[in-house]
């Protein structure tokens, strides 16, 4: 089942046994333009205002502590997976009783499926983040003999439906022939927002890698792939599809705006402080990247004495792979929109376990981006770095603190 199958047997559950026609819609991030539309096409419905606290305009999006009069008399639509869906539903209990609270994702499949007792085991998962070195990561792993990576990075099974059929495809990437006697991992970036998914399906006996980078850099750099091939997020509810129109081309200015709406993706601390409802302390392991780079062999070595590599076993690391390295924008909004469509596709396929067409379909996307992308290699706005530096450094302080040592010199 879908997303949008899933939205649309809650909404039909809830209005057949509640009358209430005031609702509202939270976040403003993930499914919410999915459910605004549900609403208003099959339910004639507008909600009353939208709640995100880190987008809002005290117009028609409101942050949680700030909801206009009447709140409470409203229902709250809640679109959200993971730890974001956890973390709202906590905070909005603080404002209205639970009855007023809707899951919209609540999904009796995916359910099953984390009860299940044939679930994959794996021993180390590198949930986050983007834009940091995960997929140079994921090759040099797999390079050692005694590691087991699934062929294909980021399967996203917790990231999309999870199902007996996507679950069956998930094991297909961990026969037991491959496994045997390897330490057996997972990288999923996607998974950054998931912890309570991913203790629910690999238990509480998991390491995990968290990569991480100067947080303005990793903005700038999640910003070009946004505007590469991905859906991009200004005040509507999921795309502002005249957004490169509106600016005719990608510049310091746009992402100057889109960083306001965005940025909150590399506090990494609160994201890691998720895990550790979950996970101790002693098995997490946070690679700097700017750290590994200025010592491949100490992190690497250190790396495998963490995941429990023998030393007889270990590979000594000189040089480390830099994959996935783009500055390539979008030339325009049709190409973007082209580029979005292909990269579905592929998540589409990978979800299947169709690896055929997979194969076929990066040599076709390769082609077609060398006819849609351009080169951007602007810097960005001084004014932009010092403003993110500022709103940053409360969360640079706090993940000092858990590595127990200072980023200045590195980050600041």
């Amino acid at each position: 089942m879908n997303e949008k199958k899933i939205i649309q047997k809650n909404l039909q559950n809830f209005f057949c046994n509640n009358n209430n026609k005031k609702v509202v819609i939270l976040p403003l991030r993930n499914l919410s333009g999915l459910v605004r539309d549900i609403l208003n096409d099959e339910y004639s419905i507008q909600e009353q205002f939208l709640v995100d606290n880190y987008a809002y305009d005290m117009k028609h999006i409101y942050p949680m502590d700030c909801m206009p009069d009447g709140y409470e008399n409203c229902t709250f639509l809640l679109a959200a997976f993971g730890n974001t869906k956890k973390i709202l539903t906590e905070k909005l209990l603080e404002y209205v009783s639970e009855d007023r609270i809707v899951d919209l994702l609540f999904d009796e499949e995916r359910d099953e499926v984390f009860r299940s007792n044939s679930k994959v085991h794996i021993d180390f998962l590198c949930p986050g983040f983007a834009k940091c070195g995960t997929t140079s990561l994921h090759y040099a792993l797999s390079q050692n003999p005694k590691i087991f990576l699934p062929k294909v990075k980021e399967t996203c099974f917790l990231r999309y439906s999870v199902n007996e059929s996507t679950h069956e495809t998930f094991k297909h990437h961990y026969c037991n022939e491959d496994t045997l006697g390897k330490i057996v991992g997972d990288i999923e970036p996607s998974y950054i927002c998931n912890a309570e998914d991913v203790y629910r399906y690999f238990g509480n006996d998991l390491k995990l890698i968290f990569c991480v980078r100067n947080p303005i850099n990793a903005l700038y750099s999640n910003f070009k792939m946004a505007f590469r091939n991905e859906m991009v997020m200004f005040e509507s509810s999921s795309i502002e599809s005249d957004a490169l129109e509106r600016f005719e081309q990608v510049s310091p200015e746009m992402f100057d705006r889109w960083a306001m709406k965005c940025r909150y993706k590399e506090r990494y601390s609160e994201r890691i402080k998720a895990f550790l409802e979950y996970y101790s302390r002693e098995q997490i392991k946070i690679v700097v990247i700017e750290e590994l780079y200025a010592d491949i062999y100490g992190v690497m070595n250190d790396l495998q004495d963490f995941l429990n590599i023998p030393e007889k076993d270990k590979i000594e690391y000189r040089s480390f792979p830099q994959e996935n390295i783009g500055s390539k924008v979008s030339k325009n909004q049709e190409c973007l929109e082209i580029n979005m469509g292909i990269k579905q596709l592929y998540f589409n396929l990978v979800q299947k376990g169709d690896f055929q067409s997979i194969a076929l379909l990066r040599d076709v996307r390769d082609k077609i981006e060398r006819i849609t992308l351009v080169d951007y290699n602007e810097p960005m706005l001084e004014s932009t770095r010092q403003n993110l530096l500022d709103y940053y450094m409360d969360s640079i302080h706090d993940l000092e603190r858990m590595l127990g040592r200072s980023l200045q010199g590195v980050w600041y």
